[in-house]
């Protein structure tokens, strides 16, 4: 009876402690032994339930703190969802001049973006996000290495506010506004650079029809140029209905017309990060003066689209697993304004899977695209297509393999050319160039 209460005693006197004095609990129990009351077993035994305990009370004591924390913690901090992704690409340029003579380029480029987003009271959310990038391009959030590894500058990528009040449904409706995604659905990025993020305010609404469509409808308003000696800044509207139809069980076609009407544009001096290639004039005596160049032309225009796929289309011969998705796609534009050289198309396939998310997934997609010198501003189509200008026409092909859930590779080629000669000559040069990415992306 003496041993079991001494046994108690240090057990109690250890534990209710659990700040842990393991060398007071080791002399404790050393002295015990010497004087015969525990053997040496029972000490060894003692002593690792002892430890044991401690360790569960820490344990709890951890996850009240952590509990205690987190309840302590704001909703909207609780409520933040962060994404990003690295790329680094390998890349290759080769242009000619004139007279035919090459000139070659190799970079190793870098990418990295990270977003944040969090609810703040009921239906209102807002959103921020950096990039590698420079304030002087906004068609690349790359940069490139070297500059005897000098720093690499970051820059704000997007800040939003969103309002998507639950009253609305059944219609699914988001207002957003600042610095956002594109809301405009593109099959391709003939006119669209994908790092593109618009500024001003956004609309977008989705319906559900009953075993039908789901109609979308995606708009914005943007502010393209701000200057306080202008009157007339020049402005863009996009309007974007369309739907997305699962026409059978393994048969999906979504389509859209956009709508793009521009104020501010014609007579306007040629705006920021322009490619060189829209038409511009000298058109009256204050502009001779002054050698300011203007815009001849608005850029109203309208703006088909589709896509369709097909969910595994070898089955029929068992071929399934090969080839899981096939999709043809296209688009059209024409500029109301302009009189000529003022539309363009893009036309495409791919095969393989419909999207890259798991190890040996894997992709090929090929498009063409024809833009003529003023179907679109020169300020927004894809940079790496002959550097974004208008006035060319010219082949893309992606190959995509997947790593990991999170990871894939990506292999891409341009060959594009001006659509007109250098001179009269027939045999002059359309000035071709290519571009080759080799890319290893990572999400997280």
């Amino acid at each position: 009876m003496k041993k079991l209460m001494l046994l108690l005693s240090v057990m109690w006197i250890v534990v209710s402690s659990a700040r842990s004095y393991a060398g007071e609990m080791d002399v404790l129990l050393g002295k015990l032994v010497d004087k015969g009351i525990l053997t040496a077993s029972e000490a060894q035994e003692i002593r690792t339930e002892t430890n044991e305990e401690i360790a569960k009370q820490e344990k709890v004591k951890q996850e009240d703190y952590k509990k205690l924390a987190k309840d302590n913690l704001p909703d909207w901090v609780k409520d933040i969802k962060l994404k990003g992704d690295f790329r680094a690409r390998y890349q290759y340029d080769q242009a000619k001049n004139a007279t035919s003579v090459g000139s070659d380029r190799h970079r190793a480029r870098i990418r990295m973006r990270l977003s944040a987003e969090t609810r703040l009271i009921d239906d209102f959310k807002v959103g921020l996000g950096i990039s590698t990038g420079t304030t002087s391009d906004p068609r690349s959030t790359n940069v490139t290495l070297g500059d005897t590894f000098s720093f690499k500058s970051i820059v704000l990528n997007h800040a939003y506010g969103q309002y998507s009040p639950g009253w609305a449904s059944p219609v699914d409706t988001s207002i957003i506004a600042g610095k956002f995604a594109n809301p405009i659905w593109e099959p391709t990025d003939m006119l669209w650079d994908t790092d593109i993020n618009p500024e001003g305010a956004a609309l977008k609404l989705g319906y559900k029809l009953n075993n039908g469509p789901s109609l979308f409808f995606n708009s914005f308003f943007g502010v393209l140029d701000e200057n306080a000696s202008d009157k007339d800044d020049p402005i863009m509207w996009a309007l974007q209905p369309g739907l997305d139809w699962a026409l059978m069980d393994n048969v999906n076609l979504k389509g859209a017309v956009d709508f793009y009407i521009f104020n501010g544009i014609k007579g306007h001096p040629a705006m920021d990060f322009n490619s060189g290639t829209n038409t511009l004039a000298i058109p009256n005596w204050q502009n001779r003066l002054t050698g300011t160049r203007v815009y001849t032309y608005n850029y109203n225009s309208v703006n088909p689209k589709v896509e369709i796929g097909f969910k595994d289309p070898l089955s029929f011969a068992g071929l399934n697993s090969w080839v899981p998705y096939v999709g043809f796609f296209g688009e059209y534009i024409d500029n109301f304004d302009a009189g000529e050289k003022d539309n363009a198309w893009a036309a495409g396939f791919k095969f393989g899977h419909s999207k890259i998310s798991k190890l040996n997934d894997w992709q090929l997609c090929y498009n063409y695209r024809f833009l003529e010198k003023d179907a679109w501003p020169d300020v927004f189509p894809d940079s790496d297509f002959y550097s974004g200008k208008t006035n060319t026409k010219g082949h893309n092909v992606i190959l995509q393999y997947g790593l990991s859930k999170n990871s894939f590779l990506n292999l891409e080629y341009y060959y594009a050319m001006n659509m007109t000669r250098v001179s009269s000559n027939p045999n002059s040069s359309r000035l071709p160039a290519q571009v080759l990415q080799a890319d290893w992306n990572i999400k997280f």
